[in-house]
């Protein structure tokens, strides 16, 4: 007899979250909000669904993409801007014969572009607080992607 400790228990289908990353995160202080959705986005990209999960190797492309403009970020900033079309182009790299998305690239390209839109890259005075902001949310969406399983 299979007793019920013994039976392995299949993870219920994880959802894109309904909430989106906000401006109000990037710009003002990252709040309790910021971190749950973090969490369920970090989730959400490391589950498969009917697409795979985003694999860690395309979230570290990225964060050494930040890295890099974080080492000098003066010299840098206007990499920012510049990492729209990198995302752009792993959307296109990851579609199938039928132009749909392998992986959850596609959603993952949308957030980030639009926390990007969110830094005030030419305000002297707030353009770094908001990229340093950006940069800890995109931080725990990669631990909450690895806690969850991400590979």
């Amino acid at each position: 007899m299979i007793m019920n400790d013994q039976i392995e228990k299949i993870p219920e289908k994880v959802k894109y979250p309904e909430i989106k990353i906000k401006t109000e995160w990037i710009r003002n202080e990252i709040s309790d909000d910021a971190i749950e959705w973090a969490k369920s986005f970090g989730e959400y990209l490391s589950r498969t669904t009917d697409q795979k999960a985003l694999t860690t190797s395309q979230l570290r492309r990225f964060f050494g993409e930040l890295k890099r403009i974080d080492s000098d970020f003066k010299k840098n900033q206007a990499d920012l801007l510049m990492l729209k079309p990198m995302l752009a182009y792993a959307v296109g790299r990851d579609k199938d014969d039928s132009g749909r998305s392998r992986t959850h690239i596609k959603e993952f390209e949308e957030e980030m572009s639009k926390g990007i839109t969110s830094i005030r890259i030419n305000d002297k005075e707030n353009g770094e607080k908001d990229f340093r902001n950006f940069v800890k949310i995109f931080e725990a969406i990669v631990a909450y992607h690895k806690y969850y399983g991400g590979k």
